[in-house]
């Protein structure tokens, strides 16, 4: 049975989710996290999809991004692609690293921008990993902060809600 095409986000905005097969651990390392970072940066941005929220968990991960073009199921297949070679070269393994395809969840209003922007950031407090101001490996530090030590993500004023350290921003 073919599979079913992606649904399209009428606002262009949509949750990216992808996890590891059967619940493995995709980053090991710092190594293998700068290096997602860097296939976001490059094939994402690189092409004109904003980083609006990000969280890397060890079998998993999480964006809300803008793509007012139409670009994310290319972009995401050459990240994905590009991610398992480099992962199972370096821990000389072959085969599926990614649990299906992708998820892409549409995005269709501020208030679900807002949600889901909570949700991503609450990723590490809801797995017991770490508290969402100390943990590194989300945008969180660049809402609550004003400062994204990865500098991708783009983080504008608009929306706000609350958090742990005061008012957050997030613009649809």
């Amino acid at each position: 049975m073919p599979r079913t095409g992606r649904v399209v986000s009428l606002t262009g905005y949509n949750h990216i989710i992808a996890r590891g097969n059967g619940g493995i651990c995709i980053f090991e390392d710092d190594e293998d996290r700068y290096r997602m970072l860097t296939l976001f940066e490059d094939k994402l941005v690189g092409n004109g999809i904003g980083v609006t929220a990000w969280c890397l968990m060890s079998n998993h991960f999480h964006l809300m991004v803008d793509d007012p073009n139409g670009r994310i199921s290319s972009c995401m297949s050459g990240i994905l692609t590009s991610y398992v070679k480099y992962f199972n070269h370096k821990t000389d393994r072959v085969g599926h690293l990614f649990q299906d395809r992708f998820k892409n969840i549409p995005v269709e209003n501020d208030i679900q921008a807002i949600a889901l922007a909570d949700y991503i950031h609450m990723n590490p407090v809801k797995a017991g990993v770490s508290a969402v101001d100390n943990y590194r490996w989300s945008s969180y530090r660049a809402y609550a902060y004003g400062y994204d030590g990865f500098g991708f993500g783009s983080v504008r004023p608009g929306l706000t809600y609350m958090c742990p350290h005061g008012a957050i921003s997030l613009a649809l």
